[in-house]
Formats: structure tokens, sequence, C-alpha cells
């Protein structure tokens, strides 16, 4: 419906001619745009149905950002290592969870990209660019529009997701503050396009444009939708069938990031996965896909333990080093 519709009715979609409250249109617009391209290359009617292929071609191409992704964001935390960066980039490559869900027409792996994109934009703040404001500004900006793709997408994970990236980069250890200024303005003009269309669509459709903040968005958080239980327990287990064969190198990449809690890439690495866990864990809905937010700190955490086991000489041993030199025996 919505490759049919002509603008501005695209930014209020509907399903069988009635409101579609589910989810803001970030992916359907994507997956409409690709679905009208389609159309125009091969000359088909507007009431054409398209191959799958096509649904999914936005959303697939859109989640293979996140390996890069993941790689800057590792590169922030350790400057001089891109064998670490290029082991998370690996690591994010070949997650079964992520790679089946990713070429899929669903909004999660674009959610993925969207939170890797405000992490690395957050990293990059720094006060000791007094003399260039303009960095911090545009990086203020990314980070902004990147939490706007998250309010296109699931609107109540976006600011939650954004106040916390936030306080982890005020807490850093060793870190000097950023500046508040183009901290402010950045994320003000980037959260616009996200704010602007809810607004819009709440100006547009009245009280029932709350239904994807409350009925579609927080009552998951309290309460069981659709049958489909909650609690911590079907997210790990999502965790322990999809982590293969990677999963032996988390506990060592956890008592590293422990080990180096008071450094910049042992504080995130903790932190990221402890945000990560309380959004998804204490849910009272789950479905497999909700526990893919827990991956992306799973790449970060695992990755420093892999490029060392693939280090010539092996230096800088991790914790239990021993017992990490027997995982490839393992496998």
């Amino acid at each position: 419906e919505l490759s049919q519709a002509p603008w501005p009715e695209k930014l209020l979609p509907t399903f069988w001619g009635e409101p579609y409250l589910n989810k803001p249109p970030a992916i359907h617009l994507l997956i409409a745009a690709v679905i009208g391209l389609w159309r125009a290359v091969v000359q088909a009617p507007p009431e054409a149905l398209p191959p799958e292929w096509v649904v999914r071609l936005g959303p697939a191409l859109l989640a293979a950002c996140l390996p890069p992704l993941l790689a800057l964001v590792q590169l922030r935390l350790r400057p001089a290592e891109r064998g670490t960066a290029l082991a998370t980039a690996a690591l994010a490559l070949t997650l079964m969870p992520l790679a089946r869900h990713g070429r899929l027409a669903m909004l999660d792996g674009g959610l993925l990209v969207a939170m890797a994109l405000q992490w690395w934009a957050v990293l990059g703040l720094d006060q000791r660019l007094k003399q260039r404001p303009a960095r911090n500004l545009g990086l203020a900006l990314v980070a902004g529009l990147a939490t706007s793709l998250l309010l296109l997408l699931k609107a109540p994970a976006a600011l939650p997701l954004l106040l916390a990236v936030l306080a982890l980069r005020w807490l850093e250890p060793d870190r000097p503050r950023p500046r508040w200024w183009p901290l402010l303005l950045g994320l003000a003009l980037g959260l616009l396009p996200g704010m602007g269309w809810h607004l819009f669509h709440l100006l547009a459709r009245g009280p029932e444009a709350l239904e994807m903040w409350t009925s579609q968005g927080f009552a998951r958080v309290g309460s069981s939708v659709e049958n489909h239980g909650g609690g911590p327990l079907p997210p790990l287990l999502e965790l322990l069938k999809g982590g293969w064969p990677w999963l032996p190198l988390w506990p060592f990449g956890l008592a590293l990031a422990w080990r180096q809690r008071r450094q910049r890439a042992g504080f995130w690495g903790l932190g990221l996965t402890l945000l990560t866990a309380l959004l998804v864990l204490p849910l009272r809905t789950q479905l497999p896909w909700y526990s893919l937010l827990l991956w992306p700190p799973f790449c970060l955490v695992c990755a420093p333990v892999l490029a060392w086991l693939i280090r010539p000489g092996r230096e800088g041993r991790p914790p239990a080093a021993v017992l990490a030199a027997a995982i490839p025996w393992f496998w």
C-alpha cells in the first residue's frame, strides 16, 4: 500500500485501508521505495506483487552495515588494535541470528545499525577539541539522527538508549566530559526528523497514534502480549543457541573487560553489555529477535580474545590464558 500511495499520504501508513499503528514507517518506506524501483525497471503494473527478494533487499542492505559499524566502534575503544576491529566485524558477520534476521523484511537489523551508529558518534565526543567545536557538533548531530532512526523503527527504545549511552559517556573514567552546547544543539537538530514524524502522526490521527508507544511498546515491559511469555530465560536461551561457534570466547571476553574496567574498552564493554541486558531481560513479552540487542556488545567483548588467539606470539595474554588457548582444540 505504501508503494502505491502518493505523497504525503506515504507518511501515514495504512493496512487494508485502515491506519497502521503497530510500528513507525522507516523500514516500510524503504521497502516501498525498492518496490517502486523494481516496478519502474521491469515495467510491472501498480497492482503487481513483487518477488520476495525485492521486499527483503532494502532491510538486508541496511543490516549489512552492522559489521563495519561495529568495527568502527571497536576502533574508538581500542584505536591501536586494527586486528581486534576486524575480529569484531568477523563476529558480527558470522553470528547466525544476525545473518538470519538481518536478511528478512524486519525492523531489527536496522535497529542494530542505528544503535551502533549512536555508539560510534557518542564515543567520538571529546572535551579536548575546544578549538574544533564543529566536530563535536557534527558527532552529536549523527547521534541525534541515529536516535531519529530509532524513533522511526521502534520508538519506545530510542530515548532510553540515547540517555543510557550519554550516561556511560558522562561516567567514563579518565576521559574529559564533552562540552554541553555542541552536544545539545547537535542532538536537538538530529532528533527533528523522528520527533517531527511522531508529532505529525499525533496531529493527523489523534490519541490512537499513541498505540505504538503503549500497547505496541511499553506494554511489553510489564505484560505478556499475544501469549508470548517473558522474563530472562528466553533471551538467555537464544544467546546459548545462537552464539556458536563464538560462545566459548564470551566468558574470557567478560573477564578481560572486567580486568580493564578502568580503561575505556573495558568500561564500555561491560557498560553496553549491562545496558542491553537491562533492556531485554526484564521484558514480560519475549520474541526470538528481541535478543538481537545482546549481540553487538557480545561482538565487542569477544573480539579481543579472538584477535589474541590468531595473533602470532599471542602477546598481552588475557585472563586464564591457558584455558583460552585451548578454545581452538574445543572447536
